[in-house]
């Protein structure tokens, strides 16, 4: 019985919170974002199926800037209200026996998206950061390409 006034007392307590909290007007999302970040995820997924050894290292440098980037348009995305955990899926078409041209080519068009967005002044130059990362991963796939 105890429990049951417990729960009881926690959703009442719930339902006010919610009551009282200011709704936010549902805001558009930018699918530039969010189709750059699903094509950094699937570009990233294609260099970690490579395992050419030869090229491991560039590999591992390229996926760590991949990862800031994904970092950087995450934070550009909260801030600007969007939900950046729901992107298009990922895309599909690559070259399982040419990874690293997928990648990169994921990597090009990711970089226009982001590119073409917006860097509000909250945002405190995340867009160009982002595109940074995405230039530094290009720039140690190209001599592999």
């Amino acid at each position: 019985m105890r429990g049951l006034k417990a729960l009881t007392v926690a959703a009442l307590a719930l339902m006010t919170i919610l009551l009282f909290v200011p709704a936010r007007q549902a805001q558009a999302q930018t699918p530039s974002y969010l189709h750059a970040i699903s094509d950094l995820r699937s570009a990233r997924a294609y260099l970690q199926m490579d395992n050419r050894p030869n090229e491991a290292d560039a590999r591992a440098r390229a996926i760590e800037e991949i990862n800031h980037a994904l970092d950087d348009i995450k934070v550009a995305a909260v801030d600007d209200g969007k939900t950046p955990w729901q992107t298009p899926p990922p895309q599909s078409g690559g070259d399982p026996n040419l990874p690293i041209h997928t990648a990169v080519r994921l990597l090009r068009e990711a970089r226009s998206d982001v590119d073409h967005g917006h860097d509000r002044p909250e945002n405190q130059g995340l867009r160009e950061r982002s595109v940074r990362h995405i230039d530094r991963a290009l720039d140690v796939l190209s001599p592999f390409l």
